[in-house]
């Protein structure tokens, strides 16, 4: 299957910051892979829009102390927004103080005319930042969601050439909305829900060998017909997690039903040894613990070669979004605003993923496959 960019629809009111086609701006926001889908879809309608603009991103999150999983996703962000061609230079996350104002040495150097922020926590890290980067451009931000950083930080605020207060924007149903209305004021940049996950750009070649893979895992169980699945069960939070006694009743009824159905198990890279034994302790399910552990875009196209992928509340439910790939989600119903816009079938439990029940699962992968949306 070949996926092609989608057409941006630009608004016609006058945005708020001033760009040419020979500007230079930075845009900085602690990214993830699930937030740049929707962030990235914006990014690239803004360089459609200006086609000599020179967009570079800012994906240190600004915090004080390192977090465990900031060098995974340093790699993987990292990996997948350089082969943007329409994105010039990636300040990573930094890996200490020194680190960063090496990347702050590093970005003053580009002398940009527009530095934005766009930041749910650390807004006031942010500003100091952006400020030390270049005092004289155009700087905009979003404003600290609680009321003591409004305060305490309030001076700073007023230097900011735009503020964005988040708490006046419009109600969103969808994160996508709230980039919307982001994009849409500071650049006069608009997309429809249809065109707001930015597509991954995948070769031939990539393509090509998550095929034979898929189809010599099939090989080694004996399946020649039948249906892949992928199933990512695992978050970085354990109110986000499914339990493995949920992913083993899952897999077991969908076998019973179809038996030469096989599972991709994906899994973080930290705890691909756990699954690997898991697999071996129930050889009665034919799964294969999977992690993309030499390069990002062995994800997406492994993801490309299953017929259905399974996800709980993490990125893996938005690349399936931004591939347009028959998906059921497993949310929060807290977690509605983050749901991925293009899933077949989305399940919610209460406070938690795993109050959702494995057999309303297993009858949601029947619905699905049952209404013809599996590629063949």
């Amino acid at each position: 299957m070949h996926y092609t960019e989608q057409s941006d629809k630009l608004n016609t009111h006058t945005p708020e910051l001033t760009l040419t086609n020979k500007s230079k701006i930075l845009y900085m926001t602690h990214l993830a892979l699930g937030d740049y889908v929707y962030q990235g879809a914006f990014l690239k309608a803004l360089a459609d829009a200006y086609s000599g603009l020179q967009i570079d991103v800012w994906i240190d999150d600004c915090r004080s102390n390192q977090k465990s999983w900031h060098s995974g996703r340093n790699s993987t962000l990292q990996q997948w927004l350089t082969k943007e061609s329409h994105l010039n230079t990636i300040y990573p996350i930094a890996d200490s103080e020194k680190h960063r104002n090496a990347l702050i040495l590093q970005a003053q150097k580009e002398q940009y005319d527009a530095i934005v922020f766009v930041a749910t926590t650390r807004a006031p890290a942010y500003l100091k930042v952006a400020q030390a980067i270049n005092p004289n451009a155009q700087i905009a931000g979003t404003k600290p969601k609680d009321f003591l950083s409004r305060f305490l930080y309030r001076e700073q605020l007023k230097s900011l050439d735009v503020a964005i207060d988040t708490q006046t924007l419009n109600k969103c149903q969808h994160i996508s909305d709230f980039y919307n209305q982001i994009f849409s004021r500071l650049f006069s940049v608009s997309l429809d829900e249809q065109t707001r996950s930015r597509e991954i750009i995948l070769t031939n070649a990539q393509n090509e060998n998550c095929k034979r893979q898929i189809a010599l895992w099939r090989k080694q169980f004996g399946l020649n017909q039948g249906k892949t699945v992928f199933i990512n069960h695992i978050s970085t939070s354990e109110k986000r997690d499914w339990q493995n006694s949920q992913l083993l009743e899952l897999t077991q009824q969908l076998i019973k039903q179809a038996p030469n159905t096989m599972f991709v198990i994906n899994t973080p890279p930290h705890k691909l040894e756990d699954m690997v034994a898991w697999c071996e302790q129930h050889k009665d399910v034919p799964a294969i613990a999977f992690s993309a552990t030499d390069d990002f875009f062995e994800l997406p196209s492994t993801m490309l070669a299953c017929d259905l992928v399974i996800s709980v509340e993490t990125a893996i439910m938005h690349l399936a979004s931004s591939l347009s790939l028959p998906q059921i989600a497993l949310i929060r119903k807290s977690a509605s605003s983050w749901r991925p816009l293009k899933a077949s079938k989305i399940l919610t439990g209460k406070k938690r993923v795993d109050n959702i029940a494995a057999s309303k699962v297993v009858e949601a992968a029947n619905q699905v496959l049952s209404l013809g949306l599996v590629r063949t």
